[in-house]
């Protein structure tokens, strides 16, 4: 049995006996916290887990470099995008609030009236943070486009369209 034993003091200096020591028997407050442990521990969520669906690749053939979608992310949190290959002449579109969902809501209705699937790549510039890549990645996914791929590097020229955008 769980119990706080306290000291006698024995007989007080005046000859009469002091009173019997106190004990309390603690294992009924052991038996409450265990019981409100485990109720707690059983009703509550330690973490709340998202799960993000993912279309892994099948081999196929190479995709044609103008059936793509490239998103840059800036460490600002803007959202630059181009279609095709990347050339000196590529002009960066700015994505910003609702812009790029309708961008790829209309490129894979362009891409399924050419009858080619759709694929978006996405590019984070230095200091992007991971929410702003998983929302790129959410609009892909709400545009229903299954191809796309996540590059954690930026080439030389678009680093430069990117900082001629923000000047």
């Amino acid at each position: 049995m769980a119990e706080i034993p306290t000291s006698n003091t024995g007989c007080r200096s005046n000859g009469r006996r002091s009173i019997a020591p106190i004990q309390i028997d603690m294992t009924p407050m052991v038996d409450l916290g265990f019981l409100l442990i485990t109720f707690f521990m059983l009703t509550t969520h330690l973490i709340d887990q998202r799960v993000m669906h993912l279309s892994l690749p099948l081999p196929s053939p190479a995709t044609p470099a103008n059936n793509t979608l490239t998103i840059l992310l800036d460490g600002q949190g803007r959202r630059y995008g181009y279609q095709g290959e990347f050339t000196e002449t590529t002009m960066l579109q700015p994505l910003g609030g609702r812009s790029l969902r309708n961008t790829l809501s209309s490129f894979h209705a362009l891409s399924i009236q050419v009858e080619q699937d759709p694929v978006c790549i996405v590019k984070a510039n230095d200091g992007v943070r991971y929410q702003q890549v998983v929302t790129a990645i959410d609009e892909i996914q709400h545009a229903r486009i299954k191809q796309f791929s996540i590059a954690d590097s930026v080439s030389f020229g678009e680093r430069e369209l990117l900082l001629a955008m923000t000047r």
